[in-house]
Protein backbone atom coordinates (compact mmCIF):
# COMPACT_ATOMS: atom_id res chain seq x y z
CA UNK A 1 0.00 0.00 0.00
CA UNK A 2 0.92 3.52 -0.59
CA UNK A 3 2.60 5.51 1.95
CA UNK A 4 -0.31 7.00 4.46
CA UNK A 5 -0.64 10.11 5.66
CA UNK A 6 0.24 10.63 9.67
CA UNK A 7 -3.22 11.75 10.57
CA UNK A 8 -6.96 10.36 10.14
CA UNK A 9 -10.44 11.26 10.16
CA UNK A 10 -11.98 12.33 13.24
CA UNK A 11 -13.04 8.85 15.55
CA UNK A 12 -11.78 6.83 11.89
CA UNK A 13 -9.05 4.28 12.42
CA UNK A 14 -8.80 4.19 8.30
CA UNK A 15 -5.40 5.64 6.92
CA UNK A 16 -5.32 8.34 4.41
CA UNK A 17 -3.42 8.01 1.38
CA UNK A 18 -2.56 10.99 -0.87
CA UNK A 19 0.26 9.47 -2.44
CA UNK A 20 -0.80 8.28 -6.15
CA UNK A 21 -4.68 9.58 -5.86
CA UNK A 22 -4.91 10.03 -9.24
CA UNK A 23 -4.20 6.39 -10.21
CA UNK A 24 -5.78 4.74 -7.15
CA UNK A 25 -9.13 6.84 -7.64
CA UNK A 26 -9.17 5.74 -10.89
CA UNK A 27 -8.59 2.04 -9.43
CA UNK A 28 -11.66 2.46 -6.74
CA UNK A 29 -13.76 3.31 -9.83
CA UNK A 30 -13.54 0.53 -11.76
CA UNK A 31 -13.57 -1.92 -8.81
CA UNK A 32 -17.30 -0.19 -8.30
CA UNK A 33 -18.69 -0.22 -11.49
CA UNK A 34 -17.83 3.30 -12.27
CA UNK A 35 -18.91 4.33 -9.10
CA UNK A 36 -16.75 5.97 -5.81
CA UNK A 37 -18.08 5.01 -2.83
CA UNK A 38 -17.99 8.44 0.17
CA UNK A 39 -16.80 7.87 3.58
CA UNK A 40 -19.34 10.28 5.57
CA UNK A 41 -18.09 14.14 6.82
CA UNK A 42 -19.57 15.59 9.23
CA UNK A 43 -19.67 19.28 10.35
CA UNK A 44 -19.83 21.35 13.39
CA UNK A 45 -20.30 24.53 14.14
CA UNK A 46 -19.94 27.02 17.33
CA UNK A 47 -23.15 28.79 16.67
CA UNK A 48 -25.57 26.32 15.41
CA UNK A 49 -27.65 23.63 17.16
CA UNK A 50 -28.51 19.82 15.96
CA UNK A 51 -31.83 19.17 14.58
CA UNK A 52 -30.96 15.99 14.68
CA UNK A 53 -32.02 14.91 11.21
CA UNK A 54 -29.03 13.45 10.29
CA UNK A 55 -29.55 9.74 11.48
CA UNK A 56 -26.43 10.27 14.27
CA UNK A 57 -26.64 8.58 17.22
CA UNK A 58 -27.80 11.47 19.98
CA UNK A 59 -24.88 11.49 22.05
CA UNK A 60 -22.33 11.76 18.20
CA UNK A 61 -24.01 15.45 17.66
CA UNK A 62 -22.03 16.98 20.32
CA UNK A 63 -19.05 15.27 20.59
CA UNK A 64 -17.16 17.76 22.68
CA UNK A 65 -19.57 17.58 25.46
CA UNK A 66 -22.60 20.01 25.35
CA UNK A 67 -20.11 23.61 25.23
CA UNK A 68 -18.46 22.36 22.20
CA UNK A 69 -18.95 22.99 18.75
CA UNK A 70 -22.12 20.68 17.57
CA UNK A 71 -23.14 18.76 14.01
CA UNK A 72 -26.00 20.00 11.79
CA UNK A 73 -24.46 19.27 9.09
CA UNK A 74 -23.41 17.01 6.29
CA UNK A 75 -20.91 17.58 3.20
CA UNK A 76 -21.63 15.61 1.03
CA UNK A 77 -19.25 15.13 -2.84
CA UNK A 78 -17.12 17.91 -1.32
CA UNK A 79 -13.32 18.90 -2.56
CA UNK A 80 -12.84 21.69 -0.56
CA UNK A 81 -13.00 22.10 3.76
CA UNK A 82 -15.12 23.46 5.65
CA UNK A 83 -14.04 26.67 7.40
CA UNK A 84 -15.65 26.11 11.01
CA UNK A 85 -12.31 27.13 13.00
CA UNK A 86 -12.99 23.65 15.04
CA UNK A 87 -9.46 22.11 14.27
CA UNK A 88 -10.51 19.13 12.66
CA UNK A 89 -8.30 16.80 10.27
CA UNK A 90 -10.40 16.86 6.64
CA UNK A 91 -13.77 18.35 8.25
CA UNK A 92 -16.08 18.64 4.92
CA UNK A 93 -13.81 17.18 2.86
CA UNK A 94 -15.13 13.77 1.12
CA UNK A 95 -12.63 10.40 0.91
CA UNK A 96 -13.54 7.94 -1.04
CA UNK A 97 -13.07 4.41 -0.38
CA UNK A 98 -10.19 2.44 -1.57
CA UNK A 99 -10.41 -1.52 -2.08
CA UNK A 100 -7.29 -1.89 -0.39
CA UNK A 101 -8.73 -0.11 2.90
CA UNK A 102 -7.99 3.04 2.89
CA UNK A 103 -9.30 6.33 2.00
CA UNK A 104 -8.32 9.08 -1.03
CA UNK A 105 -8.93 12.33 -0.31
CA UNK A 106 -11.19 13.78 -2.50
CA UNK A 107 -9.37 17.39 -3.53
CA UNK A 108 -6.54 14.85 -4.26
CA UNK A 109 -7.96 12.69 -6.49
CA UNK A 110 -9.60 15.95 -8.53
CA UNK A 111 -6.43 17.80 -8.98
CA UNK A 112 -4.36 14.63 -9.85
CA UNK A 113 -6.88 13.23 -11.89
CA UNK A 114 -8.72 16.38 -13.46
CA UNK A 115 -9.69 14.70 -16.50
CA UNK A 116 -11.16 11.66 -15.31
CA UNK A 117 -12.74 13.57 -11.99
CA UNK A 118 -13.88 16.77 -13.82
CA UNK A 119 -13.26 16.68 -17.58
CA UNK A 120 -13.02 19.49 -19.37
CA UNK A 121 -14.42 22.39 -17.34
CA UNK A 122 -11.79 22.02 -14.42
CA UNK A 123 -9.40 23.99 -16.70
CA UNK A 124 -12.57 26.67 -16.25
CA UNK A 125 -12.97 25.91 -11.96
CA UNK A 126 -10.00 24.58 -10.78
CA UNK A 127 -11.75 22.26 -9.19
CA UNK A 128 -15.30 20.41 -9.30
CA UNK A 129 -17.14 23.63 -9.22
CA UNK A 130 -19.77 22.88 -6.64
CA UNK A 131 -20.70 20.33 -3.72
CA UNK A 132 -23.85 18.56 -2.08
CA UNK A 133 -24.25 20.07 1.96
CA UNK A 134 -27.18 18.89 3.98
CA UNK A 135 -27.94 21.15 6.78
CA UNK A 136 -30.22 20.67 9.33
CA UNK A 137 -30.35 23.29 12.69
CA UNK A 138 -32.71 22.87 15.06
CA UNK A 139 -34.36 26.38 15.04
CA UNK A 140 -34.50 28.61 12.33
CA UNK A 141 -31.23 30.16 11.35
CA UNK A 142 -30.24 33.95 11.58
CA UNK A 143 -31.00 36.33 8.73
CA UNK A 144 -27.37 36.16 6.64
CA UNK A 145 -26.45 35.96 3.33
CA UNK A 146 -23.39 34.56 1.15
CA UNK A 147 -21.10 37.15 -0.65
CA UNK A 148 -20.01 34.90 -3.24
CA UNK A 149 -21.80 31.42 -2.84
CA UNK A 150 -25.31 30.90 -4.46
CA UNK A 151 -27.11 27.85 -2.80
CA UNK A 152 -30.19 26.15 -3.36
CA UNK A 153 -32.80 23.69 -1.09
CA UNK A 154 -34.21 20.70 -1.69
CA UNK A 155 -37.00 19.87 1.18
CA UNK A 156 -36.98 16.04 1.39
CA UNK A 157 -39.87 14.49 3.33
CA UNK A 158 -37.51 11.63 4.02
CA UNK A 159 -35.09 13.37 5.60
CA UNK A 160 -37.86 15.43 7.55
CA UNK A 161 -39.65 12.83 9.71
CA UNK A 162 -39.41 14.92 12.53
CA UNK A 163 -41.10 17.66 10.91
CA UNK A 164 -44.96 18.04 12.44
CA UNK A 165 -45.39 21.64 12.28
CA UNK A 166 -45.32 24.49 9.73
CA UNK A 167 -41.92 26.04 9.64
CA UNK A 168 -41.17 29.47 7.55
CA UNK A 169 -37.84 30.81 6.47
CA UNK A 170 -37.09 34.22 6.38
CA UNK A 171 -36.24 35.77 3.08
CA UNK A 172 -35.19 39.51 1.69
CA UNK A 173 -36.61 42.72 3.50
CA UNK A 174 -40.19 43.96 2.75
CA UNK A 175 -40.43 47.08 0.56
CA UNK A 176 -40.40 49.69 2.78
CA UNK A 177 -37.01 48.91 4.37
CA UNK A 178 -33.99 51.74 3.35
CA UNK A 179 -30.37 51.64 3.80
CA UNK A 180 -30.71 54.08 6.55
CA UNK A 181 -32.97 51.12 8.54
CA UNK A 182 -30.17 48.53 7.22
CA UNK A 183 -27.31 50.70 8.63
CA UNK A 184 -28.91 51.33 12.01
CA UNK A 185 -29.30 46.93 11.81
CA UNK A 186 -25.71 46.78 11.38
CA UNK A 187 -24.58 49.60 14.07
CA UNK A 188 -27.03 47.54 16.52
CA UNK A 189 -25.26 44.23 15.71
CA UNK A 190 -21.46 46.12 15.89
CA UNK A 191 -23.06 47.46 19.77
CA UNK A 192 -24.12 44.31 20.97
CA UNK A 193 -27.70 45.39 20.33
CA UNK A 194 -30.42 43.35 19.43
CA UNK A 195 -31.31 44.45 15.91
CA UNK A 196 -34.90 42.71 15.26
CA UNK A 197 -33.38 42.56 11.31
CA UNK A 198 -35.91 39.42 11.32
CA UNK A 199 -38.96 40.83 12.06
CA UNK A 200 -38.33 42.76 8.91
CA UNK A 201 -38.28 39.96 6.17
CA UNK A 202 -40.79 37.98 3.33
CA UNK A 203 -41.36 34.28 5.38
CA UNK A 204 -41.91 31.35 2.62
CA UNK A 205 -43.80 28.58 4.32
CA UNK A 206 -42.12 24.82 3.79
CA UNK A 207 -43.69 22.57 1.53
CA UNK A 208 -41.84 19.23 1.57
CA UNK A 209 -41.22 18.37 -2.17
CA UNK A 210 -40.00 21.71 -3.47
CA UNK A 211 -36.85 23.66 -3.82
CA UNK A 212 -35.64 26.83 -3.41
CA UNK A 213 -32.58 29.17 -4.93
CA UNK A 214 -30.95 31.72 -2.57
CA UNK A 215 -28.69 34.32 -4.98
CA UNK A 216 -25.60 35.45 -3.33
CA UNK A 217 -25.99 38.87 -1.76
CA UNK A 218 -29.71 38.12 -0.32
CA UNK A 219 -30.50 38.12 2.93
CA UNK A 220 -32.20 34.54 4.03
CA UNK A 221 -32.90 32.72 7.02
CA UNK A 222 -33.46 29.12 6.90
CA UNK A 223 -36.08 27.32 8.84
CA UNK A 224 -36.05 24.20 11.19
CA UNK A 225 -35.71 21.77 8.83
CA UNK A 226 -33.74 19.59 7.27
CA UNK A 227 -32.11 20.95 3.90
CA UNK A 228 -30.56 19.21 1.14
CA UNK A 229 -28.42 22.27 -0.51
CA UNK A 230 -26.65 21.97 -4.05
CA UNK A 231 -24.18 25.09 -3.67
CA UNK A 232 -20.51 26.31 -5.38
CA UNK A 233 -17.94 25.28 -3.61
CA UNK A 234 -16.87 27.40 -1.37
CA UNK A 235 -17.85 28.53 2.65
CA UNK A 236 -18.49 31.67 3.03
CA UNK A 237 -21.65 33.68 4.53
CA UNK A 238 -22.20 36.67 6.79
CA UNK A 239 -24.33 36.78 9.62
CA UNK A 240 -26.47 40.28 9.72
CA UNK A 241 -28.91 38.55 12.66
CA UNK A 242 -27.49 39.76 15.83
CA UNK A 243 -29.56 37.08 17.86
CA UNK A 244 -30.70 34.55 17.75
CA UNK A 245 -33.41 31.71 19.49
CA UNK A 246 -31.66 28.79 21.64
CA UNK A 247 -32.66 27.12 24.72
CA UNK A 248 -32.23 29.56 26.92
CA UNK A 249 -33.85 32.15 24.62
CA UNK A 250 -32.21 34.94 22.34
CA UNK A 251 -28.73 34.61 22.43
CA UNK A 252 -26.09 36.97 21.31
CA UNK A 253 -24.32 35.77 17.81
CA UNK A 254 -20.93 37.57 18.36
CA UNK A 255 -19.80 40.23 16.25
CA UNK A 256 -17.38 38.02 14.30
CA UNK A 257 -20.10 36.39 12.28
CA UNK A 258 -21.07 40.11 10.75
CA UNK A 259 -17.43 40.58 10.25
CA UNK A 260 -16.69 37.28 8.23
CA UNK A 261 -14.76 38.01 4.53
CA UNK A 262 -14.38 41.48 5.33
CA UNK A 263 -11.41 44.36 5.27
CA UNK A 264 -10.17 44.46 8.89
CA UNK A 265 -8.88 48.50 8.17
CA UNK A 266 -12.34 48.99 7.59
CA UNK A 267 -13.65 50.54 10.67
CA UNK A 268 -16.13 52.65 12.43
CA UNK A 269 -18.55 54.19 9.98
CA UNK A 270 -16.51 52.62 6.53
CA UNK A 271 -17.10 49.53 8.09
CA UNK A 272 -20.70 50.26 8.53
CA UNK A 273 -21.25 51.50 4.75
CA UNK A 274 -19.55 48.47 3.35
CA UNK A 275 -21.32 46.40 5.44
CA UNK A 276 -24.46 47.49 4.17
CA UNK A 277 -23.43 47.75 0.33
CA UNK A 278 -22.53 44.35 0.62
CA UNK A 279 -26.22 43.48 0.40
CA UNK A 280 -27.88 43.52 -3.19
CA UNK A 281 -31.03 45.97 -1.47
CA UNK A 282 -33.27 46.41 -4.40
CA UNK A 283 -32.92 42.01 -4.54
CA UNK A 284 -33.60 42.21 -1.41
CA UNK A 285 -37.02 43.99 -1.73
CA UNK A 286 -38.59 42.49 -4.63
CA UNK A 287 -42.03 42.03 -3.56
CA UNK A 288 -41.82 38.77 -6.00
CA UNK A 289 -38.38 37.49 -4.55
CA UNK A 290 -40.02 34.42 -3.11
CA UNK A 291 -42.37 33.60 -6.04
CA UNK A 292 -39.28 33.90 -8.33
CA UNK A 293 -36.83 31.57 -6.90
CA UNK A 294 -39.46 29.12 -4.96
CA UNK A 295 -38.76 25.87 -7.18
CA UNK A 296 -41.53 23.17 -7.69
CA UNK A 297 -41.31 19.62 -8.76
CA UNK A 298 -40.84 18.83 -12.50
CA UNK A 299 -41.42 14.99 -13.19
CA UNK A 300 -38.63 13.44 -16.07
CA UNK A 301 -41.78 11.15 -17.95
CA UNK A 302 -39.19 10.17 -20.06
CA UNK A 303 -37.08 8.38 -17.40
CA UNK A 304 -40.19 7.98 -14.67
CA UNK A 305 -40.81 4.43 -16.36
CA UNK A 306 -42.14 1.22 -14.65
CA UNK A 307 -42.82 2.53 -11.13
CA UNK A 308 -39.51 4.65 -10.85
CA UNK A 309 -40.25 8.32 -10.15
CA UNK A 310 -37.52 10.69 -11.26
CA UNK A 311 -38.07 14.51 -10.88
CA UNK A 312 -36.08 17.94 -10.58
CA UNK A 313 -36.24 19.74 -7.42
CA UNK A 314 -33.35 22.05 -7.67
CA UNK A 315 -32.81 23.49 -11.74
CA UNK A 316 -32.49 26.92 -13.60
CA UNK A 317 -29.41 29.48 -14.73
CA UNK A 318 -29.05 32.49 -12.17
CA UNK A 319 -27.99 35.25 -14.54
CA UNK A 320 -27.66 32.60 -17.61
CA UNK A 321 -25.30 30.78 -15.30
CA UNK A 322 -25.78 26.92 -15.07
CA UNK A 323 -24.58 26.73 -11.65
CA UNK A 324 -25.79 23.28 -9.80
CA UNK A 325 -28.97 21.08 -10.10
CA UNK A 326 -30.56 18.29 -8.48
CA UNK A 327 -33.19 15.41 -9.08
CA UNK A 328 -34.77 13.21 -6.37
CA UNK A 329 -35.63 9.78 -7.65
CA UNK A 330 -37.63 7.03 -5.84
CA UNK A 331 -37.52 2.63 -6.91
CA UNK A 332 -40.08 0.77 -5.74
CA UNK A 333 -39.72 -2.64 -3.67
CA UNK A 334 -37.58 -5.17 -5.80
CA UNK A 335 -37.56 -3.19 -8.77
CA UNK A 336 -34.48 -2.12 -10.67
CA UNK A 337 -33.30 0.58 -13.48
CA UNK A 338 -30.26 2.21 -15.00
CA UNK A 339 -29.40 5.49 -14.02
CA UNK A 340 -28.14 7.63 -17.06
CA UNK A 341 -27.53 11.42 -16.74
CA UNK A 342 -24.89 14.12 -18.39
CA UNK A 343 -21.28 13.65 -18.77
CA UNK A 344 -20.73 15.65 -15.47
CA UNK A 345 -19.35 14.51 -12.29
CA UNK A 346 -22.67 13.15 -10.07
CA UNK A 347 -22.73 13.55 -6.41
CA UNK A 348 -25.51 10.42 -5.10
CA UNK A 349 -26.84 10.90 -1.67
CA UNK A 350 -29.57 7.96 -0.04
CA UNK A 351 -31.98 8.98 2.28
CA UNK A 352 -34.07 5.86 2.71
CA UNK A 353 -33.84 2.06 2.05
CA UNK A 354 -31.35 -0.27 0.35
CA UNK A 355 -30.42 -1.95 -2.48
CA UNK A 356 -27.43 -2.05 -5.14
CA UNK A 357 -25.57 0.81 -6.92
CA UNK A 358 -22.99 -0.31 -9.36
CA UNK A 359 -21.08 -3.12 -7.54
CA UNK A 360 -21.41 -1.41 -4.51
CA UNK A 361 -24.39 -2.12 -1.44
CA UNK A 362 -26.81 0.91 -0.93
CA UNK A 363 -27.78 1.16 2.49
CA UNK A 364 -29.27 4.19 4.76
CA UNK A 365 -28.97 3.74 8.40
CA UNK A 366 -29.89 5.64 11.77
CA UNK A 367 -28.15 5.48 14.91
CA UNK A 368 -25.00 6.47 13.13
CA UNK A 369 -21.84 6.36 14.86
CA UNK A 370 -18.63 9.33 14.28
CA UNK A 371 -16.06 7.41 11.99
CA UNK A 372 -18.30 4.84 11.03
CA UNK A 373 -18.29 4.06 7.28
CA UNK A 374 -21.54 4.24 5.19
CA UNK A 375 -22.85 3.29 1.92
CA UNK A 376 -24.80 5.37 1.54
CA UNK A 377 -22.83 8.44 0.08
CA UNK A 378 -21.48 7.72 -3.81
CA UNK A 379 -19.70 9.90 -6.73
CA UNK A 380 -19.46 8.95 -10.58
CA UNK A 381 -16.79 10.47 -12.05
CA UNK A 382 -17.16 12.48 -15.54
CA UNK A 383 -15.11 9.40 -17.31
CA UNK A 384 -17.33 7.01 -16.03
CA UNK A 385 -20.49 8.82 -16.63
CA UNK A 386 -19.20 9.99 -20.22
CA UNK A 387 -18.52 6.34 -21.23
CA UNK A 388 -20.70 3.46 -18.70
CA UNK A 389 -23.74 3.96 -20.49
CA UNK A 390 -25.91 4.40 -16.69
CA UNK A 391 -25.83 2.77 -14.03
CA UNK A 392 -27.48 0.18 -12.38
CA UNK A 393 -29.93 0.41 -9.45
CA UNK A 394 -31.47 -1.96 -7.67
CA UNK A 395 -34.23 -1.54 -4.78
CA UNK A 396 -33.35 -5.28 -2.73
CA UNK A 397 -36.34 -4.61 0.05
CA UNK A 398 -39.19 -6.43 -0.70
CA UNK A 399 -41.66 -3.35 1.16
CA UNK A 400 -39.70 -0.18 1.46
CA UNK A 401 -39.15 2.26 -1.84
CA UNK A 402 -35.43 3.20 -2.52
CA UNK A 403 -35.07 7.10 -2.49
CA UNK A 404 -32.01 9.34 -3.14
CA UNK A 405 -30.82 12.59 -4.64
CA UNK A 406 -28.72 12.90 -7.37
CA UNK A 407 -26.31 16.40 -8.06
CA UNK A 408 -24.98 17.95 -10.86
CA UNK A 409 -22.26 20.96 -10.85
CA UNK A 410 -21.83 23.77 -13.66
CA UNK A 411 -23.00 23.33 -17.31
CA UNK A 412 -23.87 19.55 -16.67
CA UNK A 413 -27.29 19.36 -18.70
CA UNK A 414 -27.35 22.85 -21.17
CA UNK A 415 -30.76 23.03 -23.11
CA UNK A 416 -32.38 20.19 -21.27
CA UNK A 417 -32.09 21.77 -17.86
CA UNK A 418 -36.16 23.27 -16.65
CA UNK A 419 -35.81 26.92 -16.25
CA UNK A 420 -36.87 28.47 -13.25
CA UNK A 421 -39.56 31.16 -12.51
CA UNK A 422 -36.64 33.69 -12.37
CA UNK A 423 -35.89 33.08 -15.83
CA UNK A 424 -39.31 33.27 -16.81
CA UNK A 425 -40.88 36.51 -15.05
CA UNK A 426 -42.24 38.90 -16.93
CA UNK A 427 -40.26 41.96 -16.47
Amino acid sequence: MRSPLNVKLYRSNLPIVEDGAGSSVQEAAEAGGGVLRCFPSFVGRKFCLPGKNLELADEDYFPEGPHGWAIDERWNGSAILADTGNGIHGEGLCHFHHPDGYLIPMNAAVHTAPDFMVGPLYRTLGGTGFYNKEFDNLYPLGHHMHPFKPEAYNFNAWRNKRYRNDCHTSVGLMEYFTEEMLADCVRDFIAGKNNYIRSHARNLLIRMGTGFLTPTRLLHGPAAVNTEEPQRDRDDFRFYQSHVLAPEGEVFLGQELLYRHLDESLTGEDRVQRLVSDIDLRANKDPFVIEKHLLLPIVDEAASQGGFRDEWRVYGKPNGDELFSLRQFELPPGAETVLTGPAALCILHFSHGSGTLGKHKVEVKSGIRLGEPLDDEFVIPYDPARTGGGVKLVNTSKTEPLVGTRCWGPEAWGHKLPKAPFETWPR
